[in-house]
């Protein structure tokens, strides 16, 4: 069994252009996404996100985009705090690519994350052929990009981390953050990926929140 982690910039998809114009922003879905209805103009969508940017302002201008895209046809903030909300999103799409997913037999293993163009999924799947389609799946909807493939972990916590999270993460340790006495502050390393400390400190405390817990179970589970 594989864990894959894959992205596809999805030509039909409100979500791989909008974070391609803007850059900064994440969308990460909470919960199952929901088939409302299919017809001929294509697949009714409900779905949560939870929606970050590097800035409140730019927050403001991505929503104040997405409410004025013809294939959104609800958007609602439910709730808000500086540089993070979450909304409810109903959408029309003539294609999903959770559809392929799962006419693929490849099983989910995290949320939908997108940003950076492309839509990225984390799925196990069972053999190569399964992978195989998977992929195939994905091309019908746009170019795609293989983050990961790897032998199947229950402990894999970095599936359930959106990429910036991962990027943070990975960056404080291979820069000896977590030593101590700590040899590089946050300013230290939010500089050099040109981010804002208080940008990089949320996506640190993030990843953290995710991955010392479920590292923590796996070493309980050992002893």
């Amino acid at each position: 069994m594989k864990s894959l982690k894959v992205g596809v910039y999805h030509h039909d998809c409100w979500g791989s252009f909008s974070t391609k114009d803007y850059p900064t922003i994440s969308m990460s879905e909470m919960g199952a996404v929901k088939i409302v209805d299919r017809s001929r103009k294509g697949v009714l969508v409900d779905s949560f996100f939870r929606i970050t940017a590097d800035s409140v302002r730019e927050l403001d201008r991505y929503l104040s985009y997405v409410k004025s895209l013809p294939s959104l046809k609800q958007v609602k903030v439910h709730y808000r705090k500086d540089n993070r909300a979450y909304v409810f999103i109903q959408f029309l799409s003539t294609s999903s690519s959770y559809d392929q997913v799962l006419r693929s037999k490849a099983m989910p293993m995290g949320p939908i994350v997108q940003e950076k163009e492309l839509e990225i999924h984390t799925v196990a799947t069972e053999n190569p052929g399964q992978t195989t389609k998977l992929l195939r799946n994905l091309e019908q909807l746009g170019e795609v990009k293989v983050f990961r493939i790897a032998d199947f972990d229950e402990g894999d916590v970095f599936a359930h981390l959106t990429g910036k999270q991962q990027d943070a993460l990975l960056h404080a340790f291979n820069n000896n953050y977590y030593d101590w006495p700590r040899k590089k502050s946050l300013d230290m390393l939010a500089k050099q990926l040109g981010l804002k400390r208080r940008t990089f400190q949320e996506r640190l405390r993030q990843a953290e929140a995710k991955f010392i817990p479920r590292a923590i179970e796996d070493q309980l589970k050992k002893h």
